[in-house]
């Protein structure tokens, strides 16, 4: 069995069995040996997820571009922002998640119609970018190219 199907079958079973572990542990007496149990239960399957995201997340990463910017969601092509994006967590599955807030479209390197040189960067984003890197912001208006 792959880690990821045990990790979800672990997760299928707490599901199954949480209500009556809940109703079981809420009668009188509280009982000390269930809920250390659950509580086992609970956060080593918490940890195990938390792992695995986090790989899961690396290697999302690494397939963003190393300039962090890419093209948010939106109907109009032309009209997307780049939003900086950096090399941080992925929280949002196929889609990242920019600095700013914005959800932005996953594409690894430069896009296939070299349309990132041209988009306007969110200006939040710039303001992000720049402070993570501890470098003073550019002047207003010279942040539009990528």
């Amino acid at each position: 069995m792959d880690p990821d199907h045990a990790l979800l079958t672990r997760l299928r079973d707490l599901a199954e069995t949480l209500p009556g572990d809940v109703a079981w542990l809420s009668g009188p007496p509280l009982r000390a040996d269930g809920m250390r149990d659950l509580g086992e239960r609970l956060a080593c399957l918490g940890a195990d997820l938390i792992t695995r995201a986090g790989e899961l997340d690396e290697i999302a990463a690494a397939r963003l571009p190393d300039h962090g910017w890419i093209p948010e969601c939106g109907p109009e092509p032309r009209r997307r922002a780049v939003h900086y994006v950096g090399r941080g967590e992925v929280r949002l599955g196929l889609i990242y998640f920019a600095s700013c807030g914005a959800g932005c479209f996953p594409f690894y390197s430069r896009d296939p119609w070299d349309r990132t040189a041209r988009h306007r960067r969110c200006e939040k984003c710039v303001e992000e970018a720049y402070r993570l890197m501890s470098v003073p912001p550019a002047p207003q208006g010279s942040a539009r190219s990528s």
